[in-house]
């Protein structure tokens, strides 16, 4: 009997013990860790026979951690109620759900709909997955925080907010915030607030009936983007804002509004999309419409006028192995272009064009047909014009011929060409059908690894359906065919080489110097009747009896260094090439296109006839990935004068960013084509930008000076600064516009960034420049 008493206390001894941790009660659904202790107890409020209360409670200060699926719920007290799988908790309450974290007084989570409020409450909202800019966060991990007097989770990722206050900044003295009578949050998509005020360093600056506020995980959501401000010289106090449309996951538009209160106001918007791994396009269009410049007499000086401009690119893979292509860069007025632009390069810009294509391949088939537009303008009122409607082109690829050494291939084109000597001058229109055929036999030899040799032959066929009058220089509608033969023999070698080894030297370990010559030799067949000619094109300027050498020598430095990674890679660190032509017709050095200064474009000037083209010396050095340079000059040796140089630095380190050009194109007395001093020019540009690590800060300047007109182009100063959830950028830039008898125009664009809103750049070229 003594035993059984025993072994009675020992068991209801065991049952009495506080339970551990890790265990599932009463068959519910969440599991409860940490050292508890477990009883039921009758409920408080009226409830259906038999229920009770599970009252669950730390020891010692040991919080309760409760497990219900993603949902972990930790306090000091957790009563669980298992009919209705509710759970009431009380004193240092933590609620965590995937990236959500809430902390509060009390609150209670209903296990089965996954719903629950807490009262006196904050919490934070992790950012980490977002494309967004991490430099505006420092060192810490993206996150938004709120706080309310009480928080409703009314559904799986909904949450509704009382007395909110909002913000990325996880400071604890926040740079900005807004604080709504309500907000409702809805995971990995948006945040609404009524009834706002956003607030700056405590100071409300913006009352908003609703505010909206994008967290989608893949940083994409539509939404009005932060406005940017300006002043300009020329338009007065400027404001842009633009809305960002996320149509999808693969696709989104942005529309833009410029308002400008000295000139007017501008609208567009732009398209991108990506349609797989070989198909994407963007498109944009902006539209200004500047109101009449009046001065203060009561003279127009500009009338009102609306332009626009167009630009896109579009690649996209059809069916039957086809690849159609887009491309437009056009603008409708060239001085509005120029007198809104702020980027130089856009501001110059003299050609538009517009241009579509589709080119397919089938085996050793390809076919391609073109339509193209290109405008060349002269000042702001003249353009020359020249267009292919269409151009179609077959060629079949080089194969060997019968398992010979031969190599055959040939091409087939066929183009309706259209000039207008002045766009806007219907007159001036010119038509004219082309076609051109070729058939090439090719023989390449390798007489060791020294030597090479390259040879082919040629036969051209081309046909115009107009001619041009020998005597007037008119158009005559008379057919004209030119049947050329061309052989062709390139040799490379004998190359010399010479390794100097170099251990320890702390920059390469082995250097290897390459000294390589080179000859081409080309001869065309004799064509009599190239003045009657039209010419367009390259297609156009084949001179016929004409033989050309092209001789040149290139010496190249190459050296063994080590990676980072200790791994070894030869790379070239130095070329020095000189070449140069001679031809037994003087004509052809004005139609060839390997020099700048020769024949370089359909509307161009005609250099002097002469036996001989330039010298041209080049000089490229990279002496390491991140610093590289180039050097080129053309000298003339019939006036022993040069023709053009132009020099090139670039330099990319973490912290500093270098480019810099310098071109001049000289004067030479007695040189066709370099005797105009109109014609000559000479610029320096220079940009360089400093950079914080982390891409918190940036600070960058740019100039284009020209030289020969002693006159500062344009200069452009401009940054941003990222810290603690927000930042700023400015874009300073003066810009000479005297070539339009107006004054410099100084512009300065000021736009603020908060952590987790987009900002933009306006399609002007002004905004943060990285």
């Amino acid at each position: 009997m003594t035993r059984l008493f025993c072994f009675l206390f020992l068991i209801s001894a065991a049952l009495a013990w506080p339970t551990s941790a890790s265990a599932q009660i009463l068959g519910g659904s969440c599991q409860f860790d940490s050292y508890i202790e477990y009883r039921q107890v009758p409920r408080d409020a009226p409830a259906p026979p038999g229920s009770v209360t599970n009252e669950i409670r730390g020891r010692a200060g040991v919080p309760i951690e409760a497990r219900c699926g993603d949902v972990v719920l930790i306090a000091d007290e957790i009563d669980y109620l298992q009919p209705e799988e509710r759970l009431v908790a009380r004193g240092a309450v933590v609620f965590q759900q995937t990236d959500t974290r809430i902390v509060a007084a009390r609150g209670e989570f209903e296990v089965n709909t996954r719903t629950g409020f807490f009262e006196d409450a904050s919490g934070t909202l992790q950012l980490t997955d977002r494309e967004i800019d991490r430099s505006l966060f420092g060192a810490q991990e993206p996150e938004a925080v709120f706080s309310a007097d009480r928080i409703e989770k009314i559904g799986p990722k909904k949450y509704r907010l009382t007395h909110a206050v909002f913000s990325a900044c996880v400071q604890p003295n926040r740079r900005w915030e807004v604080t709504a009578g309500r907000l409702t949050f809805t995971l990995d998509k948006y945040a609404v607030m009524r009834n706002a005020v956003l607030k700056v360093k405590d100071v409300p600056i913006a009352y908003l009936p609703i505010f909206y506020y994008p967290i989608q995980g893949d940083g994409r959501a539509t939404g009005f983007l932060m406005p940017t401000y300006g002043s300009s010289t020329l338009h007065g106090f400027t404001l842009s804002n633009a809305f960002f449309w996320a149509l999808g996951r693969s696709h989104d538009a942005t529309l833009y509004y410029d308002w400008f209160a000295s000139s007017g106001q501008g609208y567009g918007g732009d398209y991108r999309y990506v349609g797989g791994p070989s198909s994407r396009g963007d498109a944009r269009v902006y539209v200004v419409r500047e109101k009449a410049q009046i001065d203060s007499g009561g003279t127009v000086i500009r009338p009102a006028r609306q332009s626009f401009d167009v630009r896109g690119n579009l690649s996209q893979s059809l069916p039957g192995r086809i690849r159609f292509q887009a491309r437009a860069d056009y603008f409708s007025d060239a001085e509005s272009e120029q007198l809104y632009q702020v980027d130089l390069s856009s501001l110059s810009r003299r050609r538009r064009y517009f241009g579509v294509s589709a080119a397919g391949n089938w085996g050793r088939l390809r076919a391609s047909a073109q339509g193209e537009r290109n405008d060349v303008f002269y000042g702001t009122d003249v353009a020359a014009s020249y267009r292919f409607q269409p151009r179609v082109n077959v060629s079949v690829s080089e194969a060997p011929l019968w398992g010979t050494p031969f190599y055959v291939g040939s091409s087939l084109e066929y183009v309706h060409v259209v000039r207008y000597n002045d766009v806007f001058k219907p007159e001036t229109r010119t038509d004219i059908v082309r076609t051109d055929g070729s058939a090439t036999v090719r023989l390449p030899l390798s007489l060791g690894s020294a030597l090479t040799m390259n040879s082919s032959v040629s036969f051209r066929r081309t046909d115009w359906d107009l001619s041009r009058d020998p005597e007037s220089g008119a158009l005559v509608k008379s057919p004209l065919t030119r049947n050329l033969v061309e052989m062709r023999g390139r040799l490379v070698g004998p190359v010399f080489t010479r390794v100097f080894n170099t251990p320890g030297n702390g920059f390469a370990e082995r250097f290897k110097h390459v000294i390589e010559p080179a000859v081409t030799i080309q001869k065309l067949t004799k064509f009599d009747r190239f003045d009657e000619v039209a010419q367009f094109d390259s297609v156009d300027t084949v001179l016929g009896g004409v033989t050309t050498v092209t001789y040149g020598l290139t010496n190249t430095l190459l050296a063994r260094v080590r990676k980072d990674d200790g791994q070894a890679e030869v790379r070239p660190v130095m070329s020095v090439e000189v070449s140069q032509t001679y031809y037994t017709n003087a004509l052809a050095a004005r139609y060839d296109r390997q020099y700048q200064s020769s024949f370089n474009g359909l509307y161009s000037y005609l250099p002097p006839p002469s036996n001989f083209s330039p010298i041209r010396g080049t000089v490229n050095l990279t002496p390491s990935p991140a610093l590289g340079g180039q050097f080129v000059l053309e000298y003339d040796t019939q006036f022993h004068a040069v023709r053009s140089y132009r020099a090139s630095l670039n330099t990319s380190h973490r912290l500093l960013d270098l480019n810099g050009t310098w071109s001049k194109r000289q004067v030479i007395k007695g040189l066709q084509g370099f005797d105009n001093p109109l014609r000559a020019d000479h610029f320096l540009t220079v940009a360089a930008r400093a950079k914080k690590p982390g891409e918190g800060a940036s600070l960058g300047y740019s100039m284009t000076y020209d030289v020969l007109r002693d006159r500062m182009l344009q200069q452009r100063l401009n940054g941003y600064y990222n810290a603690q959830c927000c930042g700023v950028a400015v874009d300073y830039a003066v810009t000479n516009l005297s070539h339009f008898g107006l004054r410099d125009d100084k512009r300065l664009t000021l736009s603020f960034t908060l952590a987790g809103l987009g900002s933009f750049s306006n399609m002007m070229g002004a905004g943060p420049q990285r």
